[in-house]
């Protein structure tokens, strides 16, 4: 009896929760949100559209056919489905070119990043080019709100719904849109492409790209980290005097904050040497909160001057960069490949030295100085999520 009965609590329970569980259901509406380069919790635009003002509004985009996308094969020899396999059929649609809704916060720029998220907040995240560029065999990114079986969300009850048009290649009807594994391999650069995992092992999936559920439309533009108040991003600046272009990343070690160097404005912080043989030295350390696997591109920019009493010497300053194995080396431009070198312990350490060491001039009987003065300086970087 007491076995029964603890069953019958174990069903009565069971069965309250499956209640108490959301289910996903079409959404109505999307909210497309720009945000702040500096800070990504900060809201630079944003704005609600629903499903009618997007159809009365802006441009629609009829499939003008049956919507295909190829699923995972489950097949080792054929994993890419060359073979045609499950292409799976999604009637034809109606919706809003993603590019048009961006557009309403801004548009993005190249290096952004969007982020497509369902109301359960499943999310995929495409580059600048997959929304304004696509290649020809990735097709246009639409926001679907009209299905030829269904009508229109709710009705249309896992819209709004992500697909992309893709011009046919060789599987299904002269006017379906097709988008198979190896249209993804084409178009999708490889952290865009989507993998479905099991236990069987993680196979390609273009299906996976289209998120259903829709509501949120996220643009992320580069992170921007400097001395500006109101960022979400951590920095330190350093200075000194050096003997050398040192040989260790932590000088000079002197530690200084000023509202100068905030912005590219024209006010400056100096530092001036006060021992013969030294260089005008100032070092900045940006702690980065992005996985150097997932980073694109490093930048930086030093706004500022060196100079020296003696005005023979070199007035100029050099900025370097510390890479892991080397040592501090020249910048000379944009950091692309390598970048783990770069992120050392979490850090891009920049450098920067005036040219010419102070020292004794014996004709004026004085010291001849070395000075630094930063006006700006940031780091920029591009980086991308996985799908």
């Amino acid at each position: 009896m007491e076995s029964k009965s603890g069953f019958l609590l174990i069903a009565v329970c069971l069965c309250i929760a499956l209640m108490a569980a959301p289910a996903s259901a079409a959404t109505t509406s999307v909210t497309i949100t720009k945000y702040a380069d500096n800070n990504y919790s900060a809201v630079d635009q944003t704005e609600s559209l629903t499903w009618q003002e997007m159809r009365t509004n802006l441009s629609n985009k009829y499939s003008n056919g049956p919507v295909y996308m190829q699923g995972p094969t489950f097949n080792s020899n054929d994993p890419w489905g060359d073979s045609g396999q499950n292409m799976i059929w999604f009637c034809d649609h109606n919706g809003t070119a993603v590019s048009d809704l961006v557009d309403k916060v801004g548009g993005m720029s190249s290096g952004d990043e969007v982020m497509i998220q369902s109301d359960d907040n499943f999310a995929v995240y495409f580059g600048y080019d997959n929304v304004y560029t696509p290649h020809s065999r990735q097709g246009e990114m639409i926001l679907t709100w009209w299905d030829g079986d269904y009508s229109y969300v709710p009705n249309f009850r896992w819209g709004m719904r992500l697909y992309f048009y893709t011009p046919p290649d060789s599987y299904g009807v002269a006017d379906s849109l097709n988008l198979t594994l190896r249209d993804m391999e084409a178009a999708f650069d490889p952290w865009y492409r989507h993998n479905y995992t099991d236990s069987s092992g993680s196979w390609p999936s273009a299906k996976g790209l289209s998120a259903k559920y829709v509501d949120r439309i996220k643009v992320y533009p580069p992170h921007r980290y400097d001395f500006a108040t109101g960022g979400d991003t951590v920095e330190y600046a350093y200075k000194g005097g050096v003997n050398a272009t040192p040989s260790t990343r932590n000088m000079p070690n002197t530690p200084f904050t000023s509202a100068n160097i905030d912005a590219d404005d024209g006010d400056v912080y100096w530092f001036n040497t006060s021992t013969n043989g030294n260089y005008a030295a100032q070092r900045f350390v940006f702690n980065v909160t992005e996985s150097a696997s997932n980073i694109e591109k490093l930048n930086v920019t030093w706004d500022g001057t060196g100079s020296h009493d003696n005005t023979s010497a070199d007035q100029g300053a050099t900025t370097y960069i510390w890479k892991s194995g080397t040592g501090y080396e020249t910048l000379s431009g944009d950091i692309t490949s390598n970048i783990g070198d770069y992120v050392v312990n979490g850090n891009v350490t920049v450098f920067v030295k005036q040219n010419t060491a102070q020292f004794y001039d014996e004709n004026d009987c004085e010291d001849k100085l070395s000075h630094i003065a930063t006006d700006y300086v940031k780091l920029v970087v591009t980086h991308h999520h996985t799908n």
